[in-house]
């Protein structure tokens, strides 16, 4: 579960740092993303117990589906010219790794919670 997570995210920074922010159709979907996933680390950081994992399911279900949408945005949007590539990645880069890394750690936190993670297991692997 953990590997998949990783993977995941991963596919995600690079999914994001290829296509996506702003009034240009990549900066918006760039910044789509990375707002759901800061939304997602701030959801998994409030889970302390039980219940507060019963409590952020539907949040996570939630911000699961918006970033499938987000993907698909991604997907119709297409790939950016080498030249966008190369500016969403000097705009984004910094602000994708802090995300991602406190994104991996929370979900690594409760992940590796049994009680957390039979509760949000399911939530969890629709974050893709």
């Amino acid at each position: 579960m953990i590997k998949k997570l990783t993977i995941a995210a991963l596919m995600l920074s690079l999914t994001a740092l290829i296509g996506c922010g702003s009034s240009d159709p990549h900066e918006k979907v760039m910044e789509d993303m990375m707002d759901c996933m800061e939304e997602m680390t701030e959801v998994l950081a409030g889970v302390t117990d039980t219940a507060s994992a019963e409590a952020a399911k539907p949040d996570l279900e939630a911000l699961g589906k918006r970033m499938q949408a987000i993907q698909k945005d991604m997907k119709d949007v297409g790939e950016p010219d080498k030249e966008k590539e190369k500016a969403l990645k000097e705009k984004y880069e910094e602000r994708m790794k802090e995300i991602m890394g406190k994104m991996m750690k929370e979900s690594m936190r409760v992940m590796m919670n049994p009680e957390f993670s039979k509760v949000l297991g399911d939530a969890m692997k629709d974050m893709k």
